[in-house]
């Protein structure tokens, strides 16, 4: 019992320590690109030694990695959610351009890694990133396509559609400032009227 316990404590330990190492990491990348940091950096804006961070991961290309498996889980879990959902496609079409626009004002940082920096992975992970975009912008084009079919749509090539919703939600890690101007929740209530304003039939 107290050999669990303590193992539970010290699981919960590392995955504190790694959720902090990843944060750190993601903001040193996004403000001075990931070449310019090293993993020397990222210790030091914690408080730590190098070798804690060596610890937890090999180098800088695999926390850089877990940055895009977070950031990806993180947004297809919210997508599967609404996909899920037993509601018309025109209301899963507005759930699905609203969640994916508060997504990323909400991880701005991560966001910009995500579409700057894909060119530092392998080449066996980016082609994972490619596949898992592929994935991604599928819950668009077949919601789309769905709402093509009841005749809430026009009949626009879905493809079109889809990119434009995806361009047009990530475009705002560029631009968007919290606490200045429109909050992000205003911004995507505003994507989501332009998008289904001009595609209804």
């Amino acid at each position: 019992m107290a050999t669990n316990l303590r193992e539970e404590m010290k699981a919960k330990k590392q995955a504190y320590v790694q959720d902090e190492i990843i944060s750190a990491a993601a903001r040193l990348f996004a403000e001075r690109g990931i070449r310019a940091v090293t993993i020397d950096d990222i210790a030091s804006s914690l408080g730590y030694t190098k070798s804690v961070v060596y610890y937890y991961f090999k180098n800088k290309n695999q926390v850089l990695w877990e940055i895009f498996n977070r950031i990806h889980e993180a947004w297809l879990a919210d997508m599967q959610v609404i996909v899920s959902q037993d509601i018309p496609p025109d209301q899963k079409l507005a759930a699905l351009i609203r969640q994916h626009a508060l997504n990323v004002m909400d991880r701005a940082e991560w966001t910009a890694i995500f579409f700057r920096d894909q060119s530092e992975l392998t080449e066996a992970q980016q082609a994972t990133v490619a596949e898992r975009k592929r994935t991604f912008d599928r819950n668009f084009r077949d919601t789309y396509t769905a709402g093509v079919k009841a005749g809430l749509f026009k009949d626009i090539p879905a493809a079109v559609i889809s990119s434009g919703i995806v361009g047009m939600c990530n475009q705002t890690h560029v631009w968007f400032k919290k606490n200045k101007g429109l909050s992000a929740a205003e911004i995507a209530d505003h994507f989501t009227s332009i998008i289904l304003d001009g595609c209804r039939a």
